[in-house]
């Protein structure tokens, strides 16, 4: 590629040549129109180019197909060139660089051709130098410039980078690996980390498509441009240390993606720190832990539009497949939008495993194990079904000779922040988010395990041994939980959307969470269709009438649940959210007359317009 007159004719020939593969002058796919205009000294604007670059486009797919080709194309805009290599699995460019008064000259020289010299000085205004690819200075001879270029090419420059070979890291690398990237590794070999990326290729050897580093110039220096980097480390001050260790050795134009679980406020500032040095920063949240790094994981890409698009291709090829075959990985929307939205997929995560807890602690009143398994495969089998109700199937049934796993498990569980980091989010935006702050809570009082026996002793309180619920009122109360979670969630994303100017696509977050995630489900299918038309989810005809037809289910599995002294902080939380949502009138007039009382804030009345505010001396 190049402007007219820079020499790609006579370089791509000699170039088909040495490869043994065919050529192609994209100037003998000018429709008669285009060649007339040319010919009478007037530049082609994007109209003209525009059913050529399709042809071209169409041609460029079925030559791939075959043996591929060498094509002489002037390609002077970006946008030209991202036709041109859609749907492209493995393209090569090349730009032919010389100054205005050489090609001038040479332009002068030859004979016969329909672009004049008069031309030239639009196709240099024209012109937006590419980023990347193999560059060659044309004051060479043809053959140095075809050695360069083949030379170049033999050098195999990576089409991606990982930094960081932790689970996370190493399994996404082999995701890549696997489909056909040409891949750098990079691991510090500091410490306990010194053999990582040495056990790492040995572990791995039959990929010859992955090259291992310890010495992180030499990593950035095996990339082509612009080089795309993803970094696969811990949340946290340690990315803001490797990214200023890395700026400085990039170049204008390359692209950083962090992998991890980074507050979507930090990826704001990362964000625009990385445009100081003209460098293109992504926040992407990748869901699906370790089997879905390496099988196809859900990926949820911030930044701007334009990177995403240099880089969609490869995230897009080693993200999980939804039911219709598409990727689930999309564009979300501009700087740390795919962090916020990581972070929310997480607080409905906590949730969704705390119900899971709940209804697990009621019925161990009623059922063993086996019985709790067969349960919720029943369930698992139709409208309830999630990956996360599938491995709990698995955890119930899973025994170390004759005892129960479950059994030897602590009762204290853990948590990473993100649970958290949802709620003061919804704090902020004014988003009640009950069940989220329920979930992170009901974590946090597990982790009291000393305290909490102490006082069941000292209490002496005979538990009931037995449960009466009635199973299907259970299914009901489960699927009630979920639907206001679910709501609960989307309802904090519309916010931050709203907000931060993001422009949300509910429906598209939706299906990208169908599958490779945590949280996907046969209600995230239906979320997917129902968003098309409906952006808030307990406005949705279908989830109305489910939350009104099974109130009275939530209402009986609450009641066996507090008279067995079973805590269940979510259903109860998600059962308070529906009847706040669909009361006309509520308590709150009492707090608005005490705020007056001691604070003179004022209130508004329901016999007098909103805007008007009134103020009581209560004494």
């Amino acid at each position: 590629m190049g402007v007219s007159g820079c020499g790609k004719t006579t370089i791509a020939r000699e170039l088909s040549n040495r490869l043994d593969i065919p050529f192609y002058d994209a100037d003998s796919y000018h429709p008669q129109e285009n060649i007339d205009k040319m010919s009478s000294g007037t530049p082609l604007n994007d109209q003209d180019r525009a059913s050529w670059l399709e042809i071209l486009s169409s041609n460029l797919q079925e030559w791939e197909a075959v043996n591929g080709a060498v094509l002489a194309c002037s390609a002077l805009k970006e946008k030209y060139r991202k036709i041109l290599s859609r749907n492209l699995k493995n393209i090569q460019w090349v730009y032919l660089d010389g100054s205005y008064d050489l090609i001038m000259d040479r332009i002068n020289k030859r004979t016969g051709h329909y672009m004049s010299g008069k031309l030239l000085k639009s196709q240099f205004q024209a012109l937006e130098i590419p980023q990347y690819g193999i560059h060659v200075d044309i004051a060479q001879s043809p053959v140095e410039i075809v050695d360069q270029i083949k030379s170049d090419m033999e050098s195999k420059k990576s089409e991606f980078g990982v930094f960081g070979l932790g689970v996370m890291g190493s399994s996404i690398s082999l995701n890549v690996a696997d489909k056909g990237y040409r891949l750098s590794v990079y691991n510090r070999a500091d410490g306990g980390e010194a053999d990582v990326v040495d056990n790492f290729l040995s572990e791995n050897s039959e990929y010859k498509n992955i090259y291992g580093f310890t010495e992180l110039k030499a990593f950035i220096d095996s990339l082509s441009r612009p080089r795309k980097i993803l970094i696969m480390i811990k949340a946290g001050p340690t990315v803001d240390l490797v990214l200023n260790q890395l700026f400085p050795l990039l170049e204008e134009g390359d692209i950083v993606i962090d992998g991890g679980n980074s507050h979507y406020l930090n990826t704001k500032k990362r964000f625009d720190l990385a445009r100081e040095f003209g460098i293109e920063f992504i926040g992407a949240g990748i869901s699906g832990g370790e089997e879905g790094a390496r099988k196809g994981p859900s990926i949820m890409p911030g930044g701007s539009a334009e990177s995403y698009g240099q880089v969609s291709d490869i995230l897009e090829s080693i993200a999980a497949k939804d039911d219709f075959g598409k990727t689930c990985c999309a564009y979300i929307g501009p700087e740390g939008s795919g962090h916020f939205i990581k972070m929310v997929h997480n607080g409905i995560e906590y949730v969704e495993m705390q119900l899971l807890a709940e209804i697990y602690a009621l019925l161990s009143k009623q059922m063993d194990y086996q019985e709790m398994a067969s349960l919720f495969k029943n369930w698992n089998s139709g409208k309830a079904y999630s990956y996360l109700l599938d491995i709990t199937i698995t955890i119930l049934e899973k025994k170390e000779g004759d005892v129960y796993l479950l059994d030897l498990i602590l009762d204290r569980a853990g948590n990473k922040g993100t649970g958290s980091w949802s709620s003061k989010a919804a704090f902020d935006l004014g988003i009640p988010n009950t069940m989220m702050s329920s979930a992170v809570f009901a974590r946090y009082i597990s982790s009291f395990k000393e305290a909490r026996v102490k006082m069941a002793l000292k209490l002496e309180t005979k538990e009931k041994s037995t449960a009466n619920i009635d199973l299907k009122s259970l299914e009901q109360a489960y699927h009630f939980g979920r639907l206001i979670n679910h709501q609960q969630g989307f309802k904090l994303m519309e916010s931050a959307s709203n907000s931060f100017n993001w422009n949300l696509n509910f429906s598209e977050i939706a299906r990208i969470w169908s599958d490779g995630c945590i949280i996907k489900s046969y209600l995230m299918n239906e979320l997917h269709e129902e968003f098309k038309s409906e952006q808030d989810l307990i406005q949705m005809n279908s989830v109305f009438e489910a939350l009104r037809k099974t109130e009275q289910s939530v209402k009986h599995v609450l009641a066996v649940a507090l008279d067995n002294r079973v805590s269940m902080h979510c259903l109860t939380a998600s059962y308070h959210y529906w009847i706040d949502m669909t009361s006309a009138r509520l308590s709150a007039n009492l707090i608005q007359a005490q705020r007056d009382f001691f604070g003179a804030h004022t209130y508004q009345r329901t016999d007098s317009p909103e805007s008007e505010y009134f103020h009581t001396n209560w004494l």
